[in-house]
């Protein structure tokens, strides 16, 4: 039984993680975006849309390009149909189970403004 727990517990010290917060944004775009005769306090948005750009880890070998903030914020938009987040949190995290998988990803999440009339 003393294996076991030892087992186990080795298990969790070798299996990392991390998670880090970048930033708390007012507004958060890569779009070209005219705001002269638009009035972000009174737009229509999409509450708490998340969006990701994640890289995936197979036994040693990254799997697609490196992860971005600005693939992160244009999944966000893409999800919430808009191009302007406000009140949005970037952050980053990753882990990592050796030799088996893991992941490196950033996160954006906020509320989607759509600024153009289309």
């Amino acid at each position: 039984m003393k294996k076991l727990i030892c087992i186990f517990l080795l298990g969790l010290v070798v299996c990392a993680g991390c998670s880090v917060r970048h930033g708390d944004f007012t507004v958060l775009s890569n779009k070209l975006i005219r705001m002269s005769d638009f009035e972000v306090a009174k737009a229509d948005r999409a509450k708490g849309i998340e969006g990701e750009d994640v890289q995936h880890i197979i036994f040693l070998f990254p799997v697609g390009s490196a992860p971005t903030l600005e693939g992160a914020l244009d999944d966000a938009l893409e999800r919430g149909g808009g191009d302007l987040m406000t009140d949005a949190v970037a952050s980053t995290y990753w882990f990592w189970i050796p030799y088996i998988y893991g992941q490196a990803a950033w996160k954006v999440k906020g509320d989607v403004v759509k600024t153009r009339m289309k």
